[in-house]
């Protein structure tokens, strides 16, 4: 299955890259309208003693103005410990970026770079499922925090990129594709 979803995603950005490869490059110095949906994995988890699976994660900014974008994220990892306790976190919130190209003085029209504020809910639940199920069962909570990202985007062709971003969210590094549309 995960072959199949793999091969039908590259299989989209191959027709995605050769519609839009013939047309002019826009710089990415104007926000303004613009959409950006990042999809992606992280490296490390904030989750249970910082460690747990694979964080997924995804975001959708809109561009409000020359520099300002805002938008929503999401986020979830799940792991599996020892024999029977399974751990899963889960956040959602609202984001915005700056775009310190201007500032910055960026040379390269394809790469932007942002930092950001959001605020997140964030839910952890762990479930035990084993023999003394009675005595551990499962527990969750959630709360509302501060999301800080600082990233860059750098756009292969004018729909197409890939980004990287550090911050607290879900994971302290997320690396992926973005889409602008």
């Amino acid at each position: 299955m995960k072959k199949k979803i793999v091969l039908a995603s590259l299989l989209v950005m191959s027709l995605l890259t050769q519609n839009v490869s013939a047309q002019k490059a826009q710089k990415l110095n104007d926000f303004t309208g613009i959409n950006l949906l990042n999809a992606g994995i992280g490296i490390g988890s904030f989750g249970l003693y910082g460690t747990g699976g694979l964080p997924l994660t995804a975001s959708l900014e809109h561009g409000f103005s020359k520099n300002i974008s805002a938008g929503l994220e999401a986020g979830y990892v799940q792991r599996k410990y020892v024999d029977s306790w399974k751990y899963s976190y889960f956040i959602i919130g609202a984001r915005g970026s700056y775009h310190f190209n201007e500032i910055l003085n960026v040379g390269d029209p394809k790469l932007d770079v942002y930092g950001g504020a959001g605020l997140l809910y964030r839910h952890f639940k762990i479930k035990y499922t084993g023999d003394w199920n009675e005595y551990y069962g499962k527990s969750s909570n959630g709360d509302v925090t501060v999301d800080l990202h600082a990233g860059a985007r750098y756009l292969f062709n004018n729909n197409i990129g890939a980004f990287a971003e550090v911050g607290y969210g879900i994971s302290p590094l997320k690396l992926g594709v973005s889409v602008k549309f």
